[in-house]
Formats: C-alpha cells, structure tokens, sequence
C-alpha cells in the first residue's frame, strides 16, 4: 500500500486536498481525503472561522493500475458571518477538483466526455468499463450535452456544419449542428428534419455559412431558416466528390492505363 506521502501527487489539485489514508478493497481504490484551504464563502467571498460540521463527498477519479478510484473527501461547512450577505452556512468548494454535485472529479468528466464525443453515449458506457470507468450510457450523454451547455453562446456563429447522427443506426436519426470556427458542438436536435432545421436557424439568426452533406433535406432547411447564408458542401462530401471524379475519369481512360505485356528473352 503506498504512502500518503508518496502519493499526495496524484491527487486532483493537491494544494487544495491532502491525503489522509489509502485503502484497497475488491472494486478498487478508495482515499480518504480532506481540504486544506482556507473557507470562503461562495457568495461574497468572505473568510469564515465560524466552524459548523462536516460530511462526506464521494467523487469517482482517474483509474490507477487498471483500478478504480473513488475518493472520499471530508467537507466542511462554515457559517457566514457577513451580515450583508444572504447565505447564513456554506460549503467549502473543491476549485479544479469537481464541481457543485459532480459525483465525479472534473478530470474524469473530461475523460468520458471526449470519448462519448467520439463513440457515442452507448458504445462509451461498453468500452469505459476496459479502462475501469464504469458509468451508463445516460451519463455519457448528459456529460456531453452539459459540456455544450457550460460554454458560452454569447459568440454569434457564423460557419455552422450540420450533419446527422444516430439514435439507432438505419432506423432513428437526429441531427448535430456545430460550430466550425470554434470546433465546438452546439446543439443535437432529436430528429432529422427540414422543419427542425428550419426552426433552429431562424432562431440562431447570425450564420453567414452553412456547410452541409449533399442531402436535400438540410439543403432545404437552410434556404427556409436561413436564405442569406451561403450553402457549401462539407469537406468529407468534396474529398468524396474528388476521388468519384478521379475513378471515373480512370475508367474512361482503363486502355491506356495498361501495361505493354513484358517482351520475351
């Protein structure tokens, strides 16, 4: 079993938590942990030594040798003694470790996040379960859509990519609008449809670009919710377009391409 102090290290933000214990069980890792920052309170950002009791925050972590990680984090509550403020008892926050009523730290949020957006909700619940990361298929999910959410919009949005994507493949299908400047996802509407699209952009009047797939149907709803826009195709539709044209071209041309037949010694 390794020493606190040899492993203070790993924790998230160790100049905020301090390892107390380490134990090892059959589902992984648990440390037992406590914060060692100063109290302040959340709303007026006042120091409080007004002590008022303690609890317990369990929070998911990064995996270790191929084992889960859960931390135990002893909380503390304070009073605040600010009379212009309105908050009477708060609890202290963790800064770059979770956040308010995260059951997992910010470092493994991200982790599932960037897998589910490259696998998806239900094949990132299957394959985080290899790297000792169990969490369902709704978690994913929502982690992904929070992420959205979290960043901001005040940013107007002028080349925006839309394409489809599957709830089950080959029968339901919704569709993903994202942001190209900033390669960042902003909306997942729950169908595929010219109205839905349609909808969304006279909503989101501020594209001067909308890169799309050769489907008439986003065509469509470009020109209804936003005509001024100009409508180009995407860049995967013009590679494919460009090696459609180049072996096309080479089958006209199969004759000249052979090679003479190699002359008898």
């Amino acid at each position: 079993m390794a020493s606190p102090s040899h492993s203070q290290s790993v924790l998230p933000n160790p100049q905020v938590l301090v390892l107390d214990r380490v134990e090892q069980n059959e589902a992984g890792f648990v440390l037992e942990v406590s914060s060692s920052q100063p109290p302040r309170c959340p709303d007026c950002g006042k120091r409080s030594r007004s002590f008022h009791s303690r609890y317990v925050r369990c929070l998911k972590d990064l995996p270790w040798q191929g084992q889960s990680v859960r931390l135990r984090v002893t909380a503390r509550r304070f009073r605040c003694r600010n009379p212009s403020c309105d908050r009477r008892i708060f609890v202290e926050r963790l800064p770059q470790i979770a956040c308010v009523y995260a059951r997992q730290t910010d470092r493994l949020r991200e982790v599932i996040r960037c897998l589910g957006f490259v696998t998806g909700g239900l094949p990132g619940s299957r394959l985080l379960p290899r790297l000792a990361i169990s969490v369902s298929d709704d978690t994913v999910l929502r982690l992904v859509k929070l992420s959205v959410a979290v960043e901001s919009h005040d940013d107007a949005i002028r080349c925006l990519g839309v394409d489809d994507w599957a709830w089950r493949k080959g029968q339901d299908y919704g569709t993903i609008l994202v942001d190209l400047e900033r390669h960042r996802v902003v909306e997942l509407l729950p169908e595929r449809s010219v109205e839905s699209f349609a909808d969304w952009l006279m909503n989101n009047q501020t594209m001067s670009v909308i890169s799309r797939d050769r489907s008439g149907l986003y065509a469509e709803g470009a020109a209804l919710g936003a005509p001024s826009a100009q409508q180009v195709a995407d860049r995967f539709h013009l590679v494919l377009n460009l090696s459609a044209a180049i072996e096309r071209a080479l089958e006209e041309r199969s004759c000249q391409l052979q090679l003479p037949a190699a002359e008898m010694a």
